[in-house]
């Protein structure tokens, strides 16, 4: 016997249909690409309490952070320790740094940071036997044959460079080469940019330095040559492959540096190659776009100035 059809079933149905959009959504690279803007914003407001000594309040932001996202990032989880240390909650401590070991995070980078209650606890000992093993996790996530190609190709950038005399040619020469062998690396990889689940998230010196990164090769490309980069690496941003920092830097060196005006996003600091940003309300505007902090929390946590043409 068939059952009546009524406006509660309808209703129901649409319910559900809306529960399952909301899952697919959270749960696809479009999903995620929204989670990372949130994600970024959640970052900066976790850095932005351990600035103020709100560690508690920190930690918490931290792990809804991580909560949002599939793969958080190696040096969040890092910088994550480093404030639960300051409530000295070791397990906390050691917990984080076990994730941040898995996307790559180096024991000599553990050893060297000046942790006050964590190095004295069980869990540093434990952290230096069982590093090997976890390390080993990240090894296997990795290609390993891209991200040598890829460190050489870093390599070759530097060496020309570290004595321009006589030099000038053979960098231009190596620019170019790289500029084609990184179309094809990204051409090879389903038209993607090797990001950090492909190559590693490689931040020696945490995530406001380039040095060792390949967004250190796109600094020397001609501005033409980033502008059809650009899509590959804003793809990569909202994706969590690549940091907004690193994309809103490349845009402010290959266009302001070589013509002397002023910055887009406001990546430079005070003294160096300081230059004004060029209009402070519009750098604030597509600064949100790539999830890359206000300009003044930015600034604050690199206890540097700045200045608004604008």
């Amino acid at each position: 016997m068939l059952r009546k059809f009524n406006l509660l079933d309808l209703k129901g149905c649409k319910y559900n249909l809306f529960l399952f959009v909301i899952f697919f959504l959270s749960h696809t690279k479009y999903g995620y690409s929204q989670n990372y803007l949130r994600y970024y914003e959640e970052i900066n407001k976790a850095e932005i309490n351990n600035l103020e000594f709100n560690y508690a309040k920190s930690d918490s932001i931290y792990r809804l952070a991580f909560s949002l996202v599939n793969k958080p990032f190696k040096e969040d989880y890092y910088l994550a320790a480093i404030n639960a240390d300051r409530m000295n909650n070791s397990i906390q401590v050691y917990e984080y740094l076990i994730e941040a070991v898995k996307k790559g995070l180096l024991l000599k980078r553990i050893k060297k940071q000046k942790f006050k209650y964590f190095k004295s606890s069980k869990y540093f000992k434990k952290i230096k036997k069982s590093y090997d093993s976890i390390h080993k996790i990240y090894i296997e996530s990795v290609d390993e044959n891209l991200s040598s190609e890829i460190s050489k190709m870093i390599y070759l950038d530097q060496k020309y460079r570290k004595s321009i005399i006589g030099n000038s040619k053979k960098m231009m020469t190596t620019d170019s080469i790289n500029f084609t062998k990184l179309l094809d690396i990204i051409k090879n990889n389903n038209n993607k940019w090797p990001g950090f689940s492909t190559i590693g998230e490689i931040s020696p010196k945490g995530k406001y330095n380039v040095s060792g990164n390949i967004a250190l090769l796109i600094l020397h490309f001609k501005k033409n040559e980033v502008e059809i980069l650009k899509p590959f690496m804003l793809e990569a941003v909202q994706n969590g492959e690549m940091y907004p920092y690193q994309y809103a830097r490349i845009i402010d060196y290959t266009i302001s540096i070589p013509t002397k005006s002023c910055q887009i996003y406001g990546t430079y600091l005070d003294g160096g190659y300081l230059i004004n940003i060029c209009d402070c309300k519009k750098a604030a505007i597509e600064r949100n776009k790539v999830g890359f902090e206000p300009i003044e929390d930015y600034y604050r946590k690199r206890n540097s100035g700045y200045k608004c043409s604008q």
